[in-house]
């Protein structure tokens, strides 16, 4: 029986090819673009459960209150793993994480920098069900001075031969780590990415004992099926024994007193298969991805889907009339309803199975580029992934049904008598439900064409605001401090002689790379009171450089011997922490007795600037003159004049590798840093802008189609109108006119859902732009002329006829 409703299915749509092929086209545009999204949704959920035992593993985190500064981040201090599982019977085992970049190795007479260099503990490869090549999980890094190392590692540093046993010098200092193992490379979708791990005990925090710094990641095995507020109430309880007494000995009240005015400090915990998407938790190993972007991706990938299916629909019951005598006869002749369901089901079916055929051809076309703009590797492996091929499947049913089951029981209802009769009406002038669908098309595609317009103009806002201190032509290098600390004013005053260098200034800390959070407390005022600032520890070139403006005081001068223990702050640090007299205050650095601590007088009081993305508030501020004999200096930014800037950056290479006995040379130039902290919304804006061309373009194809069949049905009007007088003018507008009044009402449709969701995206950002009135009015503009040119073949063709052939067509 199947079999025979098949064969008559494919000898109609062979029969209506042209309308066969607008609805197979459109369809596979809209599978292609939903596979292409359900692929991108799937890389960017977690690789994390996928770990043997996901729902046992929690991250630690902190969050706290000092003053008016809130904050919640994904570190932790060093003792909290070792503590945490001696004294909570929950916890199984622990492994702490700290992630260096940038890191100098050397095998032979090899040199290579690894950014995804981690330290961990014993317990990692057993909490991690990171698959080892070679080496047992609970073995590799249970010596000091272990390193594991990924696949792709081993055959850089190894090629062939086996990496186990061999050793690899780290540091300037040349310490050797013995490979103990090998992993297999981690999938780029994992919270946790690394190339090497070695063994925390080698770490110089591994034995600190301090509760308040927190500087590494922790993370948790836990007991199945745990108490959460059992076991809150367990970490309260270490919070209060080991945290309070710092806090006491450092700021001289007790953690009730302090916290009883407002103040509090909280370790927490949160479920490992949280992690990935929690954005809300800042993390120094990698930033978590934004749950908000898959919903908005998914909706994109389901209306795209609609779009296409309501074209189904549309030109299906369109051409209800042309096949409605088939319908009468075969009813007449004994078909019963269910079987002429069943047939036109069995026609939509077949048009899904080429349409998924011809989407598949598309996409092993366009998903390397798409991989290409996106900076992604996604894949469509049909037979690796065990949902591959079941998800098509499921694809092909369910688009079979959503577009099929409306015209297939539509066309099945007529009745033999006034279908023979002549009694149906044309499908045309019939197509109430087809104008609602058609709205629903296009109201999918102005609300991704306002949302593409919205994302464009906030991107463009974040790259060319004004950020308060000058980031063009400005080149960083990183790992300064292999200079050595009493050479940094020697390689300064030798790049200056280089043409084409303006200034260099040294620091721990430069815009898009905070490092440094501190919390002080303020002279004459109750002790109880803290104050959470960043802190930068600068030379006297750094402001000069940036092109930092002063609003009131100064910077910091060689005139004063005092501006050791001087300061300069922002703005946001006065108003946030209502300073009246910015030059008679004093912050103080707590320290472990009253003598150890010191008092930092403001001498200077700067004109706010932007030390991280606009995602972010400016923060208060503290710049202090960095001490010579201190050795962790980072960063060193040289301002250079943009012409020659290549023959610039190999002198200034060539000093640096004359300083460091031949190390890698590694910068970044500032603007195009800040650009990467936006990659996030300049993928979301490449997708958007592809996804609504392609949803207009499938809205496009079904209004090309039905506008034919439309003017194809009322060429019998047209003629009889042209001949009484009527302009080609008239008659373009009479089939029109429809289409506008039908945008029109999706544009109202559209907005208000627009208004609401992009309004809710911009809240992500801490500045943002005035959404204004004009990304919608040019939303409708687009739809609405690209519909109108849509149509003006048909229409002109249509009103250019001959009159005397239209009369003669019916």
């Amino acid at each position: 029986m199947f079999q025979s409703f098949f064969k008559i299915a494919l000898r109609n749509l062979i029969r209506q090819r042209a309308y066969a092929l607008i609805n197979i086209f459109g369809l596979a545009i809209g599978i292609a673009c939903s596979i292409l999204i359900v692929l991108f949704v799937i890389h960017e959920s977690s690789y994390d459960s996928f770990h043997e035992k996901a729902g046992q593993i929690r991250q630690v985190w902190i969050t706290g209150k000092f003053a008016a500064a809130e904050f919640q981040a994904a570190t932790t201090a060093s003792p909290t793993g070792p503590v945490f599982l001696e004294e909570i019977p929950e916890v199984i085992n622990f492994t702490r994480v700290d992630r260096w970049d940038n890191v100098l190795t050397r095998y032979g007479d090899r040199t290579f920098l690894e950014d995804h260099f981690y330290w961990a503990d014993s317990g990692f490869f057993e909490i991690f069900s990171f698959p080892l090549i070679k080496g047992d999980p609970s073995r590799v890094l249970a010596e000091p001075r272990s390193m594991v190392i990924s696949e792709s590692t081993a055959r850089k540093y190894f090629g062939d031969e086996d990496p186990v046993g061999k050793t690899i010098e780290v540091f300037s200092d040349s310490t050797s780590y013995n490979i103990t193992g090998v992993f297999r490379d981690i999938p780029d979708n994992s919270s946790l990415y690394f190339d090497m791990v070695v063994d925390f005990q080698s770490h110089h925090r591994a034995n600190n004992t301090q509760w308040t710094s927190n500087n590494i990641q922790t993370y948790l095995l836990t007991e199945e099926d745990v108490m959460e507020e059992d076991f809150q109430e367990k970490i309260n309880t270490i919070t209060v024994k080991y945290v309070g007494p710092e806090i006491q000995r450092f700021i001289g009240i007790t953690l009730e007193d302090w916290e009883a005015v407002g103040n509090f400090y909280q370790i927490r915990t949160q479920p490992m298969l949280d992690v990935h998407l929690n954005n809300d938790i800042t993390s120094n190993l990698r930033p978590a991805g934004n749950k908000k972007y898959l919903y908005i991706f998914s909706s994109i990938a389901l209306f795209i889907i609609l779009i296409a299916c309501i074209n189904f629909m549309n030109l299906s019951t369109a051409r209800s009339a042309g096949r409605a005598r088939e319908v009468g006869l075969r009813k007449v002749v004994g078909s019963g309803k269910g079987s002429l369901v069943w047939q036109f089901l069995a026609e939509s079916f077949l048009m899904v199975v080429v349409a998924m055929v011809v989407a598949l051809l598309i996409l092993e076309l366009v998903l390397p580029v798409f991989n290409r703009e996106v900076q992604l590797s996604l894949v469509l492996d049909y037979f690796g992934d065990w949902y591959v091929i079941p998800g098509l499947l499921l694809f092909v049913v369910v688009i079979g049904l959503l577009a099929g089951s409306y015209p297939a029981f539509y066309l099945g209802s007529f009745k033999p008598v006034a279908v023979l009769s002549g009694k149906i009406e044309q499908g045309a002038r019939s197509g109430f439900l087809r104008r609602i669908l058609v709205i629903i098309q296009f109201s999918i595609s102005i609300f991704i064409i306002l949302g593409t317009l919205v994302i464009n103009k906030q991107l463009g806002y974040m790259i060319n605001k004004d950020l308060g201190f000058n980031k063009e032509q400005m080149l960083v290098i990183q790992r300064f401090g292999e200079i050595g600390r009493r050479r940094v004013e020697t390689f300064k005053q030798e790049i200056a002689k280089i043409p084409g260098v303006i200034s260099s200034a040294s620091s721990t800390m430069v815009p898009g790379h905070t490092n440094n959070y501190n919390g002080f407390m303020m002279e004459g005022r109750p002790s109880d009171q803290t104050f959470l600032l960043e802190v930068n520890w600068i030379d006297h070139d750094f402001p000069e450089t940036y092109g930092l403006e002063i609003t009131s005081g100064r910077f910091h001068s060689h005139d004063y011997a005092t501006d050791s223990f001087a300061i300069v702050v922002n703005e946001m640090t006065i108003q946030n922490f209502t300073v009246e007299e910015p030059f008679e205050t004093r912050f103080v650095e707590p320290g472990n007795t009253q003598e150890e601590r010191d008092y930092l007088q403001i001498i200077g009081v700067m004109k706010d600037f932007h030390n991280e993305s606009l995602h972010s508030v400016i923060r208060p501020h503290m710049m202090r003159i960095r001490d010579p004999e201190w050795g962790w200096i980072p960063y060193l930014s040289i301002r250079v004049e943009p012409e020659n800037m290549s023959r610039t950056i190999r002198q200034i290479e060539n000093v640096w590798k004359e300083f460091t006995n031949d190390q890698p040379f590694q910068y970044f130039f500032m603007d195009d840093d800040f650009e990467q902290h936006y990659e996030q919304e300049a993928r979301t804006r490449i997708i958007f802008t592809i996804f609504s061309i392609l949803a207009i373009f499938v809205a496009c194809l079904g209004l090309l189609g039905l506008t034919a069949f439309t003017t194809e049905q009322r060429t019998r009007e047209i003629g009889i109108r042209k001949a009484m007088g009527a302009s080609a003018n008239i008659i373009v507008r009479l089939i029109s006119k429809e289409i506008v009044i039908l945008i029109c009402l999706a544009t109202l449709v559209a907005w208000p859902f627009a208004y609401f969701l992009t309004r809710n995206w911009l809240n992500d950002f801490a500045y943002r732009i005035d959404l204004g009135i004009m990304p919608f009015l040019l939303s409708f503009v687009f739809a609405l002329v690209i519909s109108l040119v849509t149509i003006s073949v048909q229409a002109i063709t249509a009103a250019l006829k001959n009159p005397a052939d239209s009369l003669r067509y019916e």
